[in-house]
């Protein structure tokens, strides 16, 4: 069975044991979309329960989403008369796809370089391995829009920094560059940019001849650590989506557009 495929919303690949996805386009507006979601989600069911894989490989979209741009699509969001149908279907959504990085059975690696928003950054930690360009800086807009960053990105974030480190991040809104990131335990590996592709894949096939038995193993443990997961990014939409429906979301917002 191949697992080659070139889909709107992303292209997928496989070499030799290793299926390839490369994620096309900004995912908070195309989470919106039924059909897109589906045939991600599907390609991953099929790829994660397939015995000729061993190791998933994400890189993230060339197109990167500005700044500003993260905070108009919030401020579009919060406008009075909006579709909440349709803003939880998106946080579902990426709920859906942390949850299923989480629960897969094969190693997991994520690679992406340049301006990486935050919701990049939590599909990034909800993998096993992380995979970075030098010129790659980490982006939380946390002070601009005043929210949590939607993905589980402060469960993961305290797993690793600690409560107290994640606070001050966060309420920082400091970009983090690579190095910071290598330092600080975010990421796994820095590499020249240039060199990202070829080093991303090669990490991955070695990853691909470790046992498997040992990767499905330390991932079932790991599982269990993550069992307040679901209920961690429910909690996660109640409060944005509360935030977003409020005034003071709406005026900050208009402020920091006018910037």
């Amino acid at each position: 069975m191949s697992f080659d495929l070139e889909h709107e919303m992303f292209s997928a690949t496989q070499m030799e044991e290793v299926a390839v996805i490369r994620f096309k386009g900004n995912l908070l507006f195309q989470f919106s979309d039924l059909y897109l979601k589906e045939a991600l989600f599907d390609h991953l069911h099929k790829v994660s329960h397939s015995r000729d894989i061993k190791v998933i490989l994400f890189f993230g979209s060339p197109d990167k989403i500005r700044r500003q741009e993260t905070i108009q699509f919030f401020r579009d969001l919060s406008q009075p008369g909006v579709d909440v149908k349709r803003v939880t279907r998106i946080y579902n959504s990426i709920n859906q796809l942390i949850l299923m990085i989480q629960r897969i059975q094969k190693l997991v690696i994520h690679a992406d370089t340049g301006e990486v928003g935050s919701l990049f950054m939590n599909i990034s930690l909800a993998c096993d391995y992380r995979i970075v360009g030098d010129k790659t800086v980490f982006q939380y807009p946390t002070i601009e829009l005043g929210l949590v960053p939607k993905g589980g990105g402060v469960l993961f974030l305290s797993r690793i920094l600690g409560e107290s480190k994640t606070l001050e991040l966060l309420l920082s809104g400091d970009d983090v560059d690579a190095a910071h990131a290598l330092a600080f335990g975010l990421v796994n590996q820095v590499v020249p940019s240039a060199m990202l592709e070829a080093s991303a894949l090669e990490t991955a096939r070695k990853f691909a001849q470790k046992p498997m038995r040992l990767i499905t193993g330390v991932k079932k443990l790991q599982h269990l650590i993550s069992k307040d997961l679901p209920v961690f990014l429910e909690l996660e939409n109640q409060i944005l989506l509360e935030a977003i429906a409020s005034e003071r979301f709406r005026k900050r917002l208009n402020k920091h557009l006018q910037v």
